[in-house]
């Protein structure tokens, strides 16, 4: 041990020091023990901007080091040798993947009608109700497979909504999708309930073949500023996607968009147009019919709450028996930053069984304003509007997003023969004004509020009118 001293650094030394000292004290040692020279052990260790005391020659004496800056080691790390950095090795996805997505509408209404539409369509209730709950699985089966499983809890029983399967990047189609879907026909009917303007859909919206179960093919061109889709499905199918029929019994919906104007500057025009044919199966009736725009309680009833229903239909055809039926819509929107107006015109050609040809038309027409000044997005892919998120959300201490917003629909379903109980269907036309407000308190929750004014003409009784104020509460993830 005696010949291993002189390599020991200053700190070494100390406590060979105070080793020795305790020695002296009268420690006996069994063995010989090498002797250390003397060390002197101050009564306050030296600072680190103090010099370490020299180790004992050898040969020549050492050169001390020099003084350590305050703060650094006293035996500081020798310089790093540059080496290459390895590039991190990309992570694995194992398939299949999923997550779990859902959203749920919190609506109240009060409404209030003249003593006319009172007799026109009977008493319109007030109500507090869950209009949509929804829960989805969503994920990748593989890189280009993915997949969603949506279900509905707001009725009286858990229904399907969107169930599909999409496989991408097909060789000389694109992508393809089997299931039940919303069809491609119409730019509000594609926008997603999560991120509607008003309320509900307009009342154009009764006329759209909407969710069906098929086949579609879609894909876009030109930097996405161009999109097309075509699909074909089994008509009409119940609310869990199934049809039953012999013969007969299918559609086909097809949808093209363009932006013959997109800036970086927020200014983009969108035009498009849609086209879908329906055939029926056998005798199955159809029926097209539509509230005002605004809906209270369950749609059938529930077997709790059998009397529970909506608010009753303003406009109804009754049941059809129909050979065919011809859809036509055009779409128009001009958007610039936070100001956007917005339209779709439209019509149904139904060739009745029973002999006569009627055309059922609706359009509306809506413009929308930012006033906290955000920008409204739009998807290409999608050729479609999507949400506003705001700049200055609530839980960063800020106001949220606001924005104002009108439009203006009308259907006539007028001229059918369809029935309703064994009688003539009423039929009638109808024009809706409303006026919104919406507060985007983050990106995921937002509450809505509408004033929503009817005008229905009834060919027997004439023109009445309602009130009708509605609030929603909306939260997604």
């Amino acid at each position: 041990m005696g010949d291993s001293v002189s390599t020991f650094s200053w700190a070494g030394r100390c406590a060979a020091g105070i080793t020795a000292g305790v020695l002296a004290a009268g420690i006996a040692v069994a063995q010989q023990p090498a002797v250390l020279p003397p060390i002197t052990v101050p009564a306050v260790l030296p600072s680190t901007t103090e010099q370490a005391p020299a180790t004992p020659p050898t040969t020549a004496p050492p050169t001390a080091p020099p003084a350590t800056p305050p703060g650094q080691s006293l035996f500081p790390a020798p310089a790093a040798t540059p080496s290459p950095v390895a590039a991190p090795a990309a992570e694995s996805v194992t398939y299949p993947t999923a997550k779990i997505s859902g959203f749920f509408h919190l609506d109240a209404i009060y409404s209030h009608q003249s003593p006319l539409n009172l007799r026109t369509v009977g008493p319109a209730q007030d109500g507090l109700d869950f209009r949509r709950a929804r829960i989805a699985g969503v994920g990748n089966l593989a890189e280009n497979i993915t997949y969603m499983l949506e279900f509905d809890f707001a009725a009286s029983q858990a229904r399907f909504v969107d169930d599909w399967v999409t496989f991408s990047k097909v060789p000389f189609f694109g992508n393809i999708r089997v299931g039940r879907y919303r069809q491609p026909f119409g730019m509000a009917e594609l926008t997603s309930i999560r991120e509607l303007t008003f309320l509900e859909r307009s009342s154009s919206f009764a006329l759209a073949p909407f969710r069906q179960t098929g086949v579609m093919w879609f894909d876009t061109a030109q930097d996405d500023r161009v999109t097309y889709a075509l699909s074909g499905f089994r008509y009409n199918s119940d609310p869990f996607g199934n049809v039953y029929t012999n013969i007969d019994g299918y559609g086909l919906a097809g949808r093209a968009t363009a932006l013959p104007i997109y800036e970086e500057n927020g200014s983009l025009l969108h035009v498009g147009a849609d086209y879908g044919y329906n055939r029926a199966g056998g005798t199955n009736p159809i029926r097209y019919s539509s509230t005002p725009e605004v809906f209270a309680g369950d749609v059938t009833g529930s077997v709790l709450l059998p009397n529970a229903h909506n608010l009753p239909p303003y406009v109804d055809t009754g049941s059809i028996v129909m050979s065919d039926s011809n859809l036509f819509n055009l779409e128009a929107a001009y958007a610039y930053r936070n100001f956007l107006v917005q339209s779709e015109a439209r019509c149904a050609v139904v060739r009745q069984a029973a002999g006569g040809t009627v055309t059922l038309p609706a359009f509306y027409a809506h413009a929308r304003y930012v006033l906290t000044g955000e920008k409204i997005p739009y998807s290409k892919k999608n050729g479609v509007f999507t949400r506003v998120k705001p700049d200055c959300p609530v839980d960063k201490g800020g106001y949220g997003a606001w924005e104002v917003a009108f439009r203006w629909s009308y259907i006539d379903l007028n001229g059918t023969n369809g029935t309703i109980n064994g009688e003539p269907a009423p039929g009638r036309s109808m024009n809706v004004l409303t006026l919104g407000l919406n507060w985007y308190l983050v990106n995921n929750a937002k509450f809505q509020f509408n004033y929503i004014h009817p005008i229905l003409d009834d060919p027997t009784l004439g023109t009445s009118n309602a009130d009708y104020f509605a609030v929603r509460c909306q939260i997604d993830f």
